[in-house]
């Protein structure tokens, strides 16, 4: 019975191109379960459903988008297709949302949230931690990083029930010390409902961090060639994050 139910929520959320953040466009099928960091966040608020992405950086804490935010979510981990029911899900309400309290939704200023998990996720084969990024980390432009989510595949298309991936750069023209600016070649890049999910990049350690989250995009259209998308940096908001952490105890 559980599992028809999801089957029916991740239909209607596959159905709904929200107003949520941004898609994998002309990218690929993610290998299963090499993004075990991956998670797809299913939103509840007043009047409608969406979804976005997130990534795990502690047993019960997701970090995402503070644009995200609704009244109510629910987190899956471990999957690859959504529609599937894999062994390997796990499917975990949020107890507490946790939005940066000076966020701002006309301009996307510290668009970061923190999800408190309501129990711990068990760490497996499947789902894993990502690292945070160094304070100083630093990256030339020309870096390449990668994106993943289940976002919609086209402006005006349908969500994916697979996780998909793309390979981006590192740009400099929007840099800021809170943003940063990343595209790939042609019309690559994400779209609706790969808001939150992590800009996954290597540092100097060669480990993969979530270097930042996907924010919003320069344009209207997904499609629109040699576009950037803008993320939040991730290091610039480690305190923030510690702060916010230590003063939730783990489940």
């Amino acid at each position: 019975m559980l599992g028809m139910y999801w089957n029916v929520i991740i239909i209607v959320c596959l159905g709904l191109a929200g107003v949520f953040g941004d898609k994998i466009i002309d990218g690929k099928e993610a290998a299963p379960h090499s993004r075990p960091y991956m998670a797809f966040l299913d939103i509840s608020s007043k009047f409608y459903k969406d979804f976005c992405g997130g990534s795990l950086i502690r047993p019960d804490v997701i970090l995402t988008a503070a644009h995200c935010k609704g009244k109510s979510i629910t987190v899956i981990l471990g999957a690859h297709y959504l529609s599937q029911n894999d062994k390997s899900k796990q499917v975990i309400p949020v107890q507490e949302m946790i939005p940066h309290e000076e966020y701002d939704d006309e301009t996307y200023k510290n668009d970061i949230m923190l999800l408190k998990l309501k129990y711990n996720a068990t760490i497996t084969k499947e789902v894993r931690t990502i690292s945070l990024p160094h304070r100083n980390e630093y990256f030339e432009a020309g870096t390449t990083c990668w994106v993943a989510g289940w976002g919609l595949n086209a402006t005006d298309g349908p969500g994916s029930d697979v996780l998909r991936e793309v390979k981006v750069k590192i740009q400099r023209h929007c840099d800021s010390s809170s943003q940063i600016c990343a595209r790939g070649t042609g019309r690559k890049g994400t779209c609706t409902g790969d808001s939150g999910g992590p800009l996954v990049c290597q540092g100097r350690s060669k480990i993969p961090t979530a270097t930042g989250i996907v924010s919003y995009a320069n344009s209207e259209s997904c499609e629109e060639p040699d576009r950037s998308n803008v993320y939040i940096k991730v290091s610039a908001y480690l305190k923030w994050i510690k702060s916010q952490i230590d003063d939730r105890t783990s489940t």
